[in-house]
């Protein structure tokens, strides 16, 4: 390939990737009034914003052929770029909204990321969120949608002391910078980790406050929700089990033993915690436990008896 035309491919690369940015932008900018005025309203319009906005991304504007079709299947899936606008449109209201409608924009969502392979879903969808309350309400709906934390491990190892990680990736009002991060809760999770860095007190003294209380929230509630939700099963869902096992009397066998596993879990959830968080959260992280204000799984499983039958069955056994 010559030079000239080395030079065009990557300038049509450039625009090509320019392109999504201002489509993004744009589209999620409308989305956010929308989600502002009327919430359910938006949601219900998620997944066809997305469709067009997409289709739009991938629509050769000087001979109007669509190859959204070949780049997601060969790449996978789209570009982060649009998906996650939206997903982050959403996840400046969640902290708001009540549970039902945190519920209902977590259905709209999943309604699109259960259409994806898990592995691009973890690359190129969850791992751009950054509210921690969306994307941990995810993780407890999904947990195969959790993308991991290696963004935050690897901006930590790029810098040998936390000022010097301050200075690159923090702003003067304890946000991360938004041309730095793709995940505001991957990163600030990494931080509060001692088996990451040993940064944890300086992050939480320099820290926006609220944010750093969604962090906590979202870790508490990724970590305890499922075990409190299995603790806590209505006589449907009892009688669904046991249907399952093929035993009326299934549950009220294990009940006990059931029990005494899930607390056994749960206070080894709170030493884990202790010894991975700083010393200045660990009464937050009690607070969390007791408050239970997380989402319950259960509420986005299909094959709901097969699922909880097999889940209890492996604590007991």
């Amino acid at each position: 390939m010559n030079k000239n035309n080395q030079e065009n491919l990557f300038e049509n690369i450039k625009n090509t990737f320019s392109n999504y940015y201002f489509i993004a932008d744009d589209y999620s900018e409308k989305f956010s009034q929308l989600l502002w005025e009327n919430p359910e309203k938006a949601l219900d319009e998620l997944f066809n914003i997305y469709d067009e906005a997409l289709n739009k991304s991938y629509t050769d504007s000087k001979t109007g052929e669509n190859h959204r079709f070949f780049v997601e299947a060969t790449c996978g899936g789209p570009h982060e770029a649009i998906p996650s606008a939206l997903y982050n449109s959403i996840g400046l209201i969640y902290p708001i909204l009540d549970r039902e409608t945190k519920n209902y924009a977590l259905k709209k969502i999943l309604g699109i990321l259960d259409g994806i392979k898990s592995d691009y879903v973890q690359i190129s969808h969850t791992s751009y969120i950054h509210e921690p309350l969306l994307l941990s309400d995810i993780t407890i709906a999904r947990p195969i949608y959790w993308p991991g934390l290696d963004e935050g491990k690897f901006l930590i190892n790029k810098s040998k002391i936390f000022p010097d990680f301050k200075v690159e990736f923090i702003d003067e009002n304890g946000f991360f910078k938004k041309d730095k991060v793709n995940s505001d809760f991957l990163v600030g999770y990494s931080l509060l980790r001692s088996d990451f860095c040993n940064w944890g007190e300086d992050y939480v003294n320099i820290v926006n406050q609220n944010f750093l209380n969604r962090v906590l929230k979202g870790i508490v509630s990724m970590r305890f929700s499922h075990f409190f939700s299995l603790k806590n099963l209505s006589e449907e869902e009892i009688e669904g089990i046991n249907k399952e096992a093929g035993d009326s009397n299934f549950y009220s066998n294990i009940k006990d033993k059931f029990n005494e596993s899930l607390n056994l879990e749960i206070s080894n959830g709170e030493k884990r915690l202790k010894e991975l968080l700083p010393s200045s959260l660990h009464s937050k992280v009690k607070g969390l436990i007791l408050e239970r204000d997380w989402v319950n799984f259960k509420d986005f499983i299909t094959y709901k008896n097969y699922i909880l039958e097999r889940t209890i069955d492996s604590f007991v056994k």
